[in-house]
């Protein structure tokens, strides 16, 4: 097992954690099915101990636990598989755009990590050339709204890098709807606001049709 860790100031840890699998989804798949393979699952398990191990020794690292001793309650829940959306994708979207053409399968997977039912972290898990690998922990406040917002074990993470936006979906095809998880005033999205996918990213493309992709 190979481990690589990477601090940063918004108290994300990076790793490296592996195992291997076959079973990934096709880019453009928009079925909402269970994301959780079993070699996806090992990787995740392997990157919980590493994360109980880090939060031991180095309790001020800030990933969501309010003391160190609650690491070794910490448990993995069921997994939101991320899909997302590309800004040259919305750019080009009309009315006869496929939602299959926009989400893409991202091979990524967010596991909340909850201690005594509570969510109070994350860990992420990446699928490159049929290995898997735990390769963020952190993003507490995502893991805790993404899952508070989810109605089912089916639902999915959508994820649109150049706005900076996350989503949970529920449903499947064209009867997909979006939930955004944050107040987000550029768009007129607010939490709780559940939508046809179709009219959150038209709104979204709208609004970013002439942004070059460069940080803002």
């Amino acid at each position: 097992m190979r481990i690589a860790l990477i601090f940063c100031a918004t108290c994300l840890v990076t790793l490296c954690v592996g195992s291997t699998t076959t079973n990934s989804a096709e880019p453009g798949d928009v079925r909402v099915t269970a994301a959780s393979t079993t070699a996806q699952r090992q990787a995740a398990e392997r990157g919980l101990a590493a994360l109980q191990a880090l939060v031991a020794t180095a309790p001020n690292v800030g990933l969501g636990f309010a003391k160190p001793e609650d690491v070794r309650r910490a448990k993995l829940e069921t997994p939101l598989r991320v899909y997302l959306v590309r800004l040259d994708a919305l750019q080009a979207m009309n009315d006869r755009t496929p939602l299959s053409s926009l989400l893409l399968d991202a091979r990524r997977t967010l596991y909340p990590v909850t201690v005594d039912g509570r969510v109070v972290s994350g860990l992420f898990a990446q699928e490159n050339n049929g290995t898997w690998t735990v390769q963020q922990f952190g993003e507490a406040a995502l893991a805790r709204t993404s899952d508070a917002h989810r109605r089912s074990v089916n639902d999915i993470l959508v994820w649109i890098p150049a706005a900076k936006l996350y989503f949970v979906g529920s449903g499947t095809g064209n009867a997909l709807t979006l939930t955004p998880l944050v107040n987000d005033p550029r768009f007129g999205f607010a939490v709780d606001q559940n939508m046809p996918a179709r009219a959150v990213l038209e709104r979204v493309a709208h609004a970013m049709a002439d942004y070059n992709g460069l940080p803002q």
